[in-house]
């Protein structure tokens, strides 16, 4: 099949609903849902490249680019995050070859970065199913990093105490000025993380039955900590800002291993939560090591791209990033 590649700064395009239900297993509310909250998503709607069979016209690939903003030492850089990569089934029948570089995904992803770069855009980030992670480390031009998966079994004996003057509670409100506050301190603890204002957490925990858990001493927000049931049975705790590393930190993390607890009894014994888990990063190994954490058999790998020289390579290594499980 041969097809052509076009790059669209909207994402709301005729034939794609039409690929989704050929091309994957998602219901039409799944399509439906998603594509009204990549629609209003804070930093813009998304970009797309789509792949047209060139008799038909047809849609028979998709790669969509959703608008971010990461925070590098403290200065906020124009970043997308690739996602939603789908191809036809005629499409992957019509390829040929078994060179990885030949493969649709893969001339989309290339189209992409192309017009983007000359857009001057500065980065790209995902964290990719770790299925394909060996073809990306195969590409020079992206650097490649991972972080691991710590879990602790539940339940537990004995809940670990927040700490003296911690107490946590739902979050009320998503207008509390002190999110902002406590990700403004939060990013200071790592070299690159993706924004994560009030705003942003409001949009991409609006998606997902998230619990969302707030941590305070006095009046003062220290901790924030989204996390879902995941899986095979686990708690998975995702976006998680502290006011520091090792204190406020702990208290949050402590905050959703209570949280998991309350999840795991409330099964009464039916397919209950058998552990709470967590990506740790080096900035948060020491917490959770104390809350008897340890790491788990599996990695979430990160892959990052620079666009253009405003950014230096090292500025943006993996090793420097805040990531969690929903990035």
């Amino acid at each position: 099949m041969a097809f052509k590649l076009e790059f669209h700064q909207v994402a709301d395009l005729p034939g794609l609903e039409r690929l989704w239900q050929e091309a994957t297993d998602w219901s039409q509310q799944t399509f439906s849902s998603l594509h009204a909250w990549f629609m209003e998503a804070p930093f813009g709607k998304p970009s797309i490249v789509v792949a047209l069979d060139d008799r038909s016209g047809e849609i028979v690939g998709q790669f969509r680019f959703m608008p971010s903003r990461v925070s590098v030492d403290g200065n906020e850089v124009r970043a997308y995050r690739p996602f939603g990569t789908i191809i036809s089934k005629a499409m992957r029948e019509a390829v040929e070859s078994n060179n990885p570089f030949d493969q649709p995904a893969v001339a989309m992803y290339r189209h992409a970065i192309t017009e983007l770069q000359a857009r001057g855009e500065q980065l790209i980030y995902m964290v990719p199913d770790p299925r394909w992670f060996r073809l990306f480390k195969m590409f020079p031009f992206l650097q490649t990093g991972s972080f691991p998966l710590w879990s602790l079994p539940l339940p537990i004996e004995e809940l670990p105490s927040l700490g003296q003057g911690y107490r946590a509670g739902a979050l009320i409100a998503w207008d509390d000025k002190r999110l902002d506050q406590l990700y403004s301190a939060a990013r200071r603890l790592h070299g690159c993380m993706v924004v994560r204002d009030a705003a942003s957490l409001r949009w991409k925990l609006g998606n997902a039955n998230y619990t969302v858990t707030a941590v305070e001493r006095g009046e003062e927000l220290v901790g924030l900590v989204a996390a879902r049931a995941k899986g095979d049975r686990q708690w998975l705790v995702c976006d998680l800002l502290a006011l520091d590393d090792y204190e406020a930190m702990r208290a949050t993390l402590a905050a959703a291993v209570g949280v998991a607890h309350a999840k795991s009894l409330e099964s009464n014994g039916a397919q209950p939560v058998h552990k709470v888990a967590v990506l740790v990063t080096p900035v948060m190994e020491r917490a959770a090591r104390n809350l008897g954490f340890v790491r788990d058999d599996y990695d979430f790998p990160l892959v990052v791209q620079v666009l253009g020289e405003s950014i230096a390579p090292e500025e943006v290594d993996p090793a420097r990033w805040y990531v969690s499980a929903n990035d």
